[in-house]
Formats: structure tokens, sequence, C-alpha cells
């Protein structure tokens, strides 16, 4: 009689162990998908790129903290001046020449003052957005070797050649260095230099971010807030 067959030979038993059996591994591997999935999916704040915001940033910051000061820009510049000798201020023996200066004019850019915030990633856009300081007159190196002075103008008492004391000559050297410091402070020049520190800053970064990831781009922008320094 079936009644007294141990339960282990009953058919009706396996069949129920084979359904539980398939349930449990349907079960696993629906289990095993979901898990997959999510561990593919990109974290909102992670990057294309495979790197967080924060490293992104860290990366840029750690390329200006090797730079630090840039010089992104050169422009040559002349100045003029006129030397007076003039015995006892008497106009009669007015002795004048001009002198002529030639220098170039260093403009740089402080990439120490950038921070984290100044580092926006666009996902969508594929860019990396910089926000750089406004370049700054740096420095003003006179090539004396260029100096030239023109013929001396005599009035009618005014012999011999000019004479100036060491005073004097200070004097002038002081007026030339800030004649030529004030022309390096011009509009045209300084704009010149800040569109140049937005090319080269690009192609700084740039060149780091295509080791990263070839498909984003590097924009850096001007902060307007900040005055260019002297």
């Amino acid at each position: 009689m079936n009644e007294n067959r141990p339960i282990y030979k009953n058919r009706e038993f396996w069949i129920r162990i084979c359904l539980i059996a398939a349930a449990a591994a349907f079960v696993i591997l629906l289990f095993g998908q979901q898990t997959s999935c999510s561990s593919n999916r990109k974290d909102p704040e992670e990057d294309p790129m495979g790197y967080s915001y924060t490293e992104i940033q860290e990366i840029i910051a750690a390329e200006n903290r090797t730079q630090k000061q840039l010089i992104v820009y050169e422009q040559d510049l002349e100045a003029a001046l006129d030397i007076k000798d003039m015995f006892l201020n008497i106009e009669w023996f007015l002795k004048k020449q001009t002198v002529h200066l030639s220098a170039t004019a260093e403009y740089i850019v402080d990439l120490s003052q950038i921070d984290a915030g100044d580092v926006i990633v666009d996902r969508n856009q594929q860019t990396i957005t910089v926000t750089i300081p406004r370049a700054e007159l740096k420095n003003v190196v006179i090539d004396f070797s260029k100096t030239t002075f023109d013929d001396i103008e005599r009035n009618i008492f005014g012999w011999g050649d000019i004479k100036l004391t060491p005073e004097q000559q200070n004097e002038v050297e002081k007026q030339l260095q800030e004649a030529l410091y004030e022309e390096a402070r011009k509009t045209p020049y300084l704009s010149a230099a800040d569109s140049a520190a937005m090319r080269q800053v690009e192609s700084m970064y740039q060149s780091v971010l295509t080791q990263l990831n070839p498909e984003y781009r590097i924009v850096a922008v001007l902060d307007m807030n900040l005055n260019q320094g002297n």
C-alpha cells in the first residue's frame, strides 16, 4: 500500500522539492541581476571619466600648486623722456636731450588664487570650466643696450654737454621706469594679456585632461570681480 511507503520514495514529495528548488533559483537569479544593475548605475556625483567632481577639482588644484605664477604674455615697450640742463634756471642756458628706452613687460596669472569653487564640471556639455584671475603686470625689464639719445637741443647760451648730478641721474631713471610701467598698464596690453592667459590655461589643463578623457574640453573664463594687479 502507498500509505506505508517512506515519504522520500513518494513521487509527489520529489515534485514539490523540484518546484521549490526552481523557485529559489529564479529568485536568486533575479536578485543577482538587480544587484548587477545597481552596481553599474553611475553615481549622480560621478563624472563619466570615472572621477568625482572633488577628484577632478583636486587634479586641477595640484596643477595650480605646481605652476603657481604663470607668465602668459610679453609686450615690447618704448618710452621717451626729455633731459634738461639749465644754468641758474635761465632759459637762455637751456640744453635738452631726449632719451629713448626699450623694455619688455611681463604679465602673469596667479594660479594659486584658483580653488575648488572655481572649477565647474558639466557632464552634458562635456566641459570643465575654470575661472581664473585676470592677468597682471609682473615686471618691466629694460634693455639698456637699445637705449638711444637724440641730438642735444640748445638755446643761445646752451653750450657743452648735458651734465647731471647723481641725484638728477637717479631721478631721470625713476621717471623713465614710471613711464614704462604706465605704458605697460594700458588697457590694450592688459586685454591682450587676459586673452593670452585664457589660451595658455586652457592648453595647460587640456593636456592633463586628455590623459583622463579626450572627449572633455577645458574652458577658461576670467574672474571679472578681481581687479588687475599692478
